[in-house]
């Protein structure tokens, strides 16, 4: 396949493939119409039925066919069956999710146009993470090692009122396995290419049972490590050789108490440490001159010379300083469930502590030009949580609640220019520099909530149909001190910048949703929600943001069909964003800006589970979406001078129907496997093919800050031992070796001599392959 730095091409062969899976989910589609007219299923499922999953996405266990909101879930045997070890792989599995990285440590996660770039410390992503109902302000604190996982829901859309803060584009819930009363215990070993090596291991039981007290115990490990997917072709001595490698480590303690039929405790701590220097990919090609100036520059023909697109190598670079990428966390919950007469009251405890250091080779060549950090950042939040939900058994059902949430966060960062073969700002002169800056910055934040759903159905009128009504009142508050100092000796200025600031903020956010139970196994609802995402202040630089607001209108439809074989879920909405926050990058710093006017994103999503034969399991994940900016009046961040159709005197561009960061125009995802049952166990081979749509990564929408429309397919085959103790599992992912971008910022434009500032890539794992060998002891 041809590659170059904006990555893979579509290929005659993918389209065929799309038009094959867009055929094949018609065919399912036009099944499912034909059978909406067919009477409920049966009591007892049938042996090829599609499993049922149980889901706390309204904070009280539901069937997922039964929650009238665009939500998928993934149960921990479903993440192990298809190869889903962290969030990459998930967003090759869920519709309108998607998933990068910076090579800082910290994720960019993205829901329906929504996409959390800002990254700063106290800066809040639109889609919301959150484990075992904690959430996590930081990026950071995403587990890129799913492992004893009970399942992951993914809510698509606004949840302004269960969820609330900042989950304007959707909230991601994590379930961890908890402690069990009966002894059982789980050990396994992977070994695959680039010296790839994983051990996860688990092991619960009854602690204690007395008196009416029962205790249980889990405990989860990981231990992973892959040596880089880069080639670093520098022989400096200070040069990293482990660019995209990981070194991680988990331990997951849990004590669950019960206190006799009607109270629950359970205590949390995850720990984890992961070392992983990403290879980000400067893309100097763009602005050589300086580069390859001689004498001194890297020298024409040279191993090291990627000094036009032609030359350059997304997983081969020649870097001479040092890449480095530590992140810690520590995460502490309490969870009490007691279930009184007439409700369940529910306590949710959270503290996490987090610490993240980071160095990069700044221009991304084998010239000492400019160097970025170390930069650190440290944070710790606590958040409190009470809920008290009625029971199901009345027609209106209820749920109240409050949240209070505080974060601290404390960052320093440092860059260097040097002014090596320098010409900038005049013949002669250099641009060298020096830049630090950082502070701190603090978050209260409290919310009451609430919830009510009438089912008439449950009332002398019989009418199988549900009114929902929730809102949310959030008052943010957030304060710190800021510090700048900037130093450029060639021209004699200095930049020195330090101060306190303090914003709040209050809003109203909510949802109204209708649901209609066609039959037993067909549900319909329309909705329409309000999302929040607080407004700040980047830390350092003091650049004021104001709050991103959204509109949602839905409307979707779920059925299990032919004796619950078919499952066929399809969601339908329009979003209108007023104040969409965009990540923007200047010449010495980062900081985030509004959108002037609404940003329209409107699409379809549709799941479709189908299992025609009893061993026979199909699988499809189709995205439809148009996400593209509103008005939107900005400096480009990319010139210094006025970009491609900006205004050549204040240097303004509009960027109105540029397409949104992050978000392809579709995305399809097939999956197939069967079961073959022999006298020694079962055979099950699997086949993943993932097709995505091209994505921007910038507003410029530049034509080298776009991941081409690409591909990727995924095959395993894995046996189990007839009595369930044994598995084994051959796997090999990305067969096609693809170079796709997983995220692509901007470098100081003093590397491109005060034109321009090129684009420095990171890019998700090349073809990988392995095989993982498994023990079950217990049930």
């Amino acid at each position: 396949m041809a590659s170059g730095p904006i990555g893979e091409d579509i290929t005659v062969t993918t389209a065929t493939r799309i038009c094959a899976s867009v055929s094949l989910a018609a065919v399912v589609a036009a099944t499912a119409s034909a059978a909406l007219a067919a009477t409920d299923s049966p009591a007892t499922q049938s042996v090829g039925a599609v499993a049922e999953i149980v889901i706390t996405a309204q904070r009280r266990e539901e069937s997922l066919e039964r929650v009238p909101v665009a939500v998928s879930a993934m149960t921990g045997q479903a993440l192990e069956a298809q190869g889903v070890v962290g969030f990459a792989d998930l967003s090759e599995r869920i519709p309108s999710l998607r998933f990068g990285w910076n090579g800082g440590g910290e994720y960019i996660i993205a829901i329906r146009g929504l996409s959390g770039q800002n990254v700063t410390p106290g800066g809040d992503s639109p889609v919301a993470y959150n484990v075992n109902g904690v959430y996590l302000e930081q990026t950071t604190a995403v587990d890129p090692e799913y492992y004893d996982v009970q399942r992951v829901e993914v809510l698509r859309g606004p949840q302004g009122t269960l969820y609330g803060r900042n989950s304007v584009g959707g909230s991601i819930n994590v379930v961890t396995e908890e402690p069990a009363n009966v002894f059982a215990a789980s050990a396994d070993a992977l070994v695959g290419n680039y010296d790839a090596y994983t051990f996860r291991s688990w092991i619960t039981g009854p602690l204690f049972d007395s008196g009416g007290v029962q205790v249980d115990a889990r405990l989860t490990g990981v231990w992973a490590h892959h040596s880089g997917y880069t080639t670093n072709l520098s022989t400096a001595p200070t040069a990293s050789h482990d660019l995209d490698s990981m070194d991680y480590w988990l331990v997951r303690p849990q004590l669950k108490f019960v206190f006799g039929s009607n109270v629950d405790l359970l205590l949390f701590a995850n720990f984890t440490h992961n070392s992983a220097p990403a290879a980000a990919n400067t893309a100097w090609w763009e602005a050589p001159f300086r580069f390859t100036n001689p004498p001194l520059g890297i020298a024409p023909g040279s191993p090291c010379d990627f000094s036009t697109a032609a030359l350059f190598q997304p997983r081969t670079v020649c870097q001479d300083s040092p890449a480095i990428s530590v992140v810690n966390t520590q995460l502490y919950s309490a969870t009490l469930n007691w279930r009184l007469p007439f409700a369940t009251f529910t306590s949710v405890t959270g503290y996490e502590t987090g610490h993240d250091f980071t160095v990069q080779d700044g221009d991304g060549a084998n010239v000492p030009i400019f160097f970025n950090g170390p930069w650190q950042v440290d944070n710790a939040q606590f958040s409190q949580e009470f809920r008290l939900a009625s029971h199901d058994d009345q027609p209106l059902r209820w749920l109240a609640g409050f949240i209070y949430f505080h974060a601290s966060d404390v960052t320093n960062f440092f860059a260097e220019d040097t002014g090596f073969n320098d010409i900038f700002p005049k013949p002669g002169g250099g641009d060298e520099f020096t830049l630090r800056d950082g502070g701190t910055v603090h978050t209260d934040s409290w919310a009451p909530f609430g919830q009510a759903d009438f089912d008439f159905a449950k009332t002398h009128l019989g009418v199988p149909l549900t009114i929902s009504l929730g809102l949310r009142y959030t008052h943010d508050h957030k304060d710190g001190f800021n510090f700048l100092n900037e130093v450029l000796p060639a021209i004699s200025r200095t930049v020195a910048l330090q101060g306190p600031w303090s914003r709040t903020w209050d809003k109203v956010t909510g949802k109204l949703s209708a649901q209609y139970q066609f039959t037993g196994t067909s549900m319909g609802y329309v909705s329409a929600a309000h999302g929040y995402v607080s407004g700040g202040e980047t830390v350092g630089v003091g650049n004021v943001y104001d709050p991103e607001t959204l509109w949602s209108y839905e409307a979707g439809l779920k059925t299990r069909l032919l004796d619950d074989r078919l499952q066929l879920n399809i969601a339908a909405y329009y979003e209108t964003i007023e104040h969409l926050q965009v990540f923007v990058q200047n010449a010495i710093a980062s900081g985030i800006s509004n959108v002037n006017g609404k940003t329209p994103v409107y699409g379809v999503e549709t799941e479709i589970n189908y299992n025609p034969l009893d061993n026979l399991r199909l699988n499809a994940a189709i995205t439809l979406t148009d996400a593209h900016y509103g008005t939107y009046i900005s400096k480009d961040n990319r010139f210094s001078i006025a970009g491609p159709g900006c205004d050549a005197v204040t240097h303004l561009c509009d960027f109105k129907g540029n397409a949104l960061n992050q978000t392809p125009p579709y995305t399809v995802d097939l999956g197939a496997e069967y079961i073959f049952h022999t006298t020694f166990g079962t055979i099950t081979p699997r086949v993943d093919a993932f097709f995505s749509g091209k994505v921007n990564f910038l507003a410029d929408n530049y034509f080298t800050s776009v991941q081409a429309a690409y591909h990727e397919t995924n095959i395993s085959v894995t046996w189990n031992s007839t009595d369930g103790h044994y598995r084994i599992e051959a796997f090999a992912k990305n067969l096609e070796n693809a170079n796709v971008i997983a995220s692509d910022g901007l470098q100081s434009i003093s590397l491109g001599q005060g034109k321009i500032e090129p684009d420095r890539y990171t890019y998700y794992p090349p073809r990988t392959f392995g095989v993982r060998f498994a023990v079950n002891v217990g049930p």
